[in-house]
Formats: C-alpha cells, structure tokens, sequence
C-alpha cells in the first residue's frame, strides 16, 4: 500500500509537470485550475517552487509573459492568469492559504536574492526588523524560511527588479498584466478608505498587533523592501540552477547591471506604489479601530523612510538622460499626498496646510535636500531642452505655491539636522539662475541671427524666394526656441521671487562674454585645461579658438551621451570596445605612439583612458563614432545605392574593413621592424 502510494504521488508529479509545458496559457490555467484543488499539502508544497518558477519564467521558460501580455491584443491568455493569480478567489491564492494552514509547510529564499545593504546586515547577523516575520533566518545556509504567502511575495517583487534573461518590457505599462495585477494587489490588501483584509496565523510581525498577522503589512512591507531599498551593488551576475523542491534559480541582486530602461519602468510603477500608499494612509477609514490605525502608521512610517533613501540615492546616481522625468515625477508624487486623498484632489492652501505641517515636517529632508540636487543637476544639465525647461518650470511651479512655501522656510530655520539650507543659502538656486541668464543671453542671439532684416526680406521675393522660403525656412523651430526663451525667463522670475535673489539680470547674469579671467589654464605636463569661465563660455557658444588644444578631464569614453547618438548602441560598443581592448594592446600602444599618415587616420578609433599608456587598460578602442546617427544614416545609405546598383553590400563593408586591417597591420610592422 506504501509503494502505490508513493507511485500515485511520482505519477501526479509528472502529470503537473507536464501541465506546465501546456500552450496556449489559458489552457494551462484551466488546467491547473482543476489540478490544484486535487493535490494533498506535501504534494502542493513540492509543486509550488516549480509553479511559481514557471509562472516568472526562472526555469529556463518564456514564463507567462507577465510583462508582455496586453489586454487588447491577448484577451484569452491576460483574462485566464488575471483570474488565476487575482487575490480574491484566484486559485493560487486558494493554494497558498491552503498551505498556509499547515505549519510545517516552509519555503527558501536565497539570501542573494535580497537587497545589498540587507545581505550586510544578516551577514553580520543583525537581522533588519522585516526579516523577523519570517520563520527563520539561517545565516549560515544564507537562506531565509517563510511561508507560501511569503514566498509568492518576494517573487512577485522580485521579478520587477530582475527579470530572467529574455524577458522585454513594453515602452507603455499601461493594460500590461504586470501592471494590473500590482493594481489588484494594492487595492486588495491595501484598500483605502475600507477594512484592511485579515488573515490569522501563528506569526506575528507587529509589536502593536500581539499574535496577530497581517498579510496587508506583510505585502506593504515587502515591496518596499524590494523595490524602495535599492542601493549597493552586489556579486557577479549568476543564474543558480533549480532544485527539485526549493527554487533557487534567482539572479542575485546587481544594481550596476541594471539597463537604464528597465529602470524607467521600475520607476513608473513604483510611482504607481506611491500615489496608492498616499491614498491608503490619508485617506479616512470607514471603519476607526486600533487595529487599522496601527496597521496604518506602522506601514506609513516603514514608506516614508524607504521612500526617501529610495529618492535620495537615484538623485545621486541618476544618469544624465531622459529616463530621469520618471525618478523627478515619482518624488513630486511623493512630496504632494494631498493630490491624492482628498475626495476632490486640489493644490494646497492656506485652508488645509494645517492639515499637511506634520507630513511636511516629518519629510523636510524630501522637500530640501532632495530640491537642493534637483537645481544642481539642473545646472549640470543642457537645460535649454524642452524636456529639461518643463521639468523645471513643474518644479518650481510647485514650491512656489505660497502655503508650502512658507512652511518649508520656517521648519527649516528651526532645523538644521541633515538639512540642506536650499532657502536659507541659495547657493543651488543662485548656480542655476546664473545658468539660465546665460542660456537666455545665448538663445535670444541665435534668434537675432535668424531673423531677416528688411532688405534680405525684399531680396527674398518673388517666385523663387517664395520656393526657397518654404524649403529651408524654420519657422517652427524659431516659434519653440522662442517659447524656450520664455519658459526660462518664467523660471528666472520663480527663482528670484522664492530665493529673494535680485531681479536685476545683469548682476545676477554671468555671461560669459562679460566674465574676467582666463579660458583655460596649463597644468605641468603642459596641457590646457577649462577654467570655470571657460566652460561657461563654450557651453554658450562664445568660446571658439583653441578648442583642440583643450584635455578633457573625464575619461573620453564615458563622457555624457550626446543627442546625435544612440543610447543603446553607445552603451553596447563600449562594452564590446572593453572586450577587444585586451586583446589589440599593443597594436592600439603602436598606433597612439607612432606617427605617420596611416597612424593619423587610425588615431581617431584609440583614445587614452589613462596618465600612463605603458599600463595596461591605459589605451581603448574607439568605436564611439559608429554610434552616432550621421554614420548610421550614411552606412544605410551605401547599402542601399550598392543594393540598387546591383551590388553585393556586404563586399563595400568587407573591403572596407579588410582595408582598414591591412593599415593597422601594416603600420605595426614598420614601426616594430
């Protein structure tokens, strides 16, 4: 009777295996759907590590293509795993509470799948106050014991930060079905204005809530812990093979691995967290108890910390890119709760600001530190964009609202404690406001020049000066620098009005036709180096002698990505040019030391990394010129006239580079012999 038993339950294995290779999806959740309810607790408890693996996509599988499926173009499939997953009734969740009455029903997670900073801690064995909920933290098996609710949990947060190999997220997240089911969850265990949902077990996790658990806090708590605490950097990127009855195929957590666009979209939906938190904590609760109150401060205070170190360290390490008006969007949903809570969300005002001062208060740091590295990143930034001018004007257009204003500046004379004086001293404000002077200087002299006098205007009439006015004239690009000029000038007025900074623009101005001092200076190897007023000058167009003769500072292979090049390609042939730096060193010491006409026309594809080229890693391959758009649009255009002239385009390629070898080889062996 034990050997049929033990072959029922390999033969139940292997069917819901097989299940999980079913296609389409909605079958498999049909089919699954049925099985589930069937299989007894050890059975289930076997099973869930590979469902769940199978549902993310960790068991080398598409996975069900949770970030790719739309409602409008796969109905079937996003109706059946919305329904199986959803948390009210979905039959996971059926599973997971089924397991969850058994206690003896634990489940693993990798200590690398965690946070950096949260690694440290338990390394070092102090358990960060959310790792008490678990089962148990075994520090030297670096595993975490959690039940299934738990273990869902850290999947489904997990899979937003570290998606498994192969998986693309759309460029809108909108009816994507990662982004409803994040909806279904927040709205399910964090409902504003209603009763949070309780569920009962033998673990309790609040101090204010004795042997109580609260699967609402657990979720709250969690999210925050995998997608707000993100900062550190981690091992090496490995993918851990799967075990048959704990799923370890997690990629450990690396933040300098992550691609920027990935980002953007975590950012958008932790956004999404953000504007849902605000409305659950402020909003009022029909039913008063002590239960929800304490639910509720305990998950505001656990937000806003987490929030803000979130913030505070994207600020910092934050490229110089467009992805950055997701982070900027996400902090200005933070630091105005009040858009969010009231039945008619409005702008604050003298009549409700009584009702924000302790938010406020308890956030300073948000609203000035956080302000602080807006404006001088703003500085550092080509602000004369259209992007960069409206992100600003939306900045400024929010603390200049007279009831914050004011707020803000009296907590902040009464306290210094990790504040930065961002009223009080203004030295952010008075960096940018210089910059925006020279911007506008800069941009209303490009508009003189393009402006016809009377006479080019009479010249240019007639039949031909018609044709030729309607091929090269600009008007539109003339129409939005001038809308450009005007935002700044609104920006400058909003700059000295919330700062108390003159209004006068030609002493605020530093125009860098009217700065004193020199453009660069000669260090000791004899090299000429930007001044402060120099670089000033060149970004506004003024300085044009000498400019080659001037060493940038930076490595010249990460300087910024420039707006005629393609950020992808840029970041994939830096990588590339690294890979094949190693392996052509000395040909690239050869070229950068000889001279000669085949070394000038090579030098461009080498450029010095570092002071001392005898080091190793000191010279790079170039391949930063391919990426911009000029060579993209002229290497189509030869392939498609060979292509047109019947012949081969492959071949022009080849030739091309079988003569550029042929230089390079060339020249290492004259200067060797």
């Amino acid at each position: 009777q034990h050997y049929k038993s033990i072959t029922f339950i390999e033969t139940s294995m292997d069917n819901a295996l097989a299940i999980l290779k079913q296609e389409p999806l909605s079958v498999r959740c049909q089919n699954l759907t049925e099985l589930l309810p069937t299989l007894p607790i050890r059975q289930l408890h076997m099973y869930l590590p590979q469902l769940l693996s199978n549902i993310f996509g960790y068991d080398s599988t598409p996975g069900w293509r949770l970030s790719s499926l739309h409602s409008n173009f796969h109905p079937t499939d996003f109706k059946a795993i919305r329904a199986f997953l959803k948390p009210n009734g979905g039959c996971l969740f059926k599973a997971l509470q089924c397991l969850e009455s058994d206690n003896s029903s634990h489940f693993l997670f990798p200590f690398n799948a965690l946070p950096p900073n949260s690694v440290a801690l338990l390394n070092d064995r102090a358990v960060p106050s959310l790792y008490r909920m678990f089962v148990n933290v075994d520090i030297e098996s670096k595993e975490l014991s959690m039940t299934a609710y738990h273990y869902y949990f850290m999947y489904f947060t997990y899979f937003l930060i570290h998606p498994p190999p192969g998986v693309v997220w759309p460029a809108s997240l909108a009816d994507v079905l990662y982004t409803q089911l994040v909806e279904d969850y927040l709205h399910f265990f964090l409902p504003p204005g209603n009763s949070i949902p309780n569920f009962g077990a033998a673990h309790p996790i609040n101090r204010f809530v004795p042997n109580t658990y609260s699967l609402s806090q657990a979720f709250a708590e969690i999210m925050f812990e995998m997608w707000l605490n993100q900062r550190g950097n981690d091992t090496n990127k490995v993918v851990l093979s799967i075990d048959q009855h704990q799923s370890r195929s997690l990629i450990p957590w690396r933040m300098d691995s992550y691609d920027h666009n990935n980002k953007d979209l975590q950012v958008r939906i932790i956004r999404m967290l953000v504007k849902h938190t605000h409305r659950f904590v402020y909003t009022p609760h029909l039913v008063k108890d002590r239960y929800t109150e304490d639910i509720t401060n305990y998950i505001s205070s656990s937000f806003q910390s987490n929030t803000y170190q979130f913030l505070n360290y994207h600020f910092a390490t934050w490229p110089l890119i467009s992805s950055f008006r997701g982070l900027l969007e996400t902090w200005l949903s933070y630091i105005q709760p009040w858009r969010y809570t009231s039945i008619v969300p409005g702008p604050l005002t003298d009549s409700n600001i009584s009702e924000w001062q302790n938010f406020i208060r308890d956030n300073l740091p948000a609203y000035c530190n956080l302000l602080d590295r807006c404006l001088r990143r703003m500085s550092h930034s080509l602000i004369c964009s259209g992007k960069n001018v409206t992100l600003l004007s939306r900045v400024l257009k929010i603390y200049s609202a007279p009831p914050l204003l004011r707020t803000i500046c009296e907590l902040e004379r009464g306290n210094t404690h990790n504040i930065v004086n961002v009223f009080t001293e203004g030295e952010a404000a008075q960096e940018l406001l210089d910059k925006l002077s020279g911007e506008i200087m800069h941009l209303e002299k490009q508009l003189s020049k393009s402006t016809p006098s009377v006479g080019q205007s009479a010249a240019a009439s007639g039949l031909f000066g018609w044709i030729s006015e309607g091929l090269w004239s600009q008007p539109d690009q003339q129409d939005a620098q001038q809308k450009t000029v005007d935002a700044l000038r609104s920006s400058v007025s909003q700059l000295q009005t919330m700062f108390y900074i003159s209004p006068n623009m030609e002493t605020t101005s530093t125009c860098p036709s009217e700065q004193s001092g020199p453009d660069y200076v000669t260090d000791a190897l004899y090299r000429r180096r930007l001044t402060p007023q120099g670089r000033e000058r060149m970004v506004a167009g003024t300085l044009k002698r000498d400019l080659k003769d001037v060493t940038a500072e930076c490595n010249p292979a990460l300087r910024p990505i420039c707006s005629y090049e393609n950020p992808h390609l840029v970041r994939y042939l830096y990588k590339l040019s690294l890979s094949l730096s190693g392996k052509v060193a000395r040909q690239l010491r050869v070229v950068h030391g000889s001279k000669g006409p085949i070394q000038s026309v090579l030098k461009p594809l080498v450029v010095q990394v570092k002071e001392d080229v005898s080091e190793e890693g000191a010279l790079l391959l170039n391949l930063r010129p391919v990426a911009s758009y000029r060579f993209i649009f002229y290497s189509a255009l030869i392939f498609l006239l060979s292509y047109m002239s019947g012949i081969n385009p492959l071949l022009i390629f080849t030739y091309l580079g079988l003569a550029l070898a042929a230089c390079a080889f060339a020249s290492s062996i004259v200067t060797s012999s």
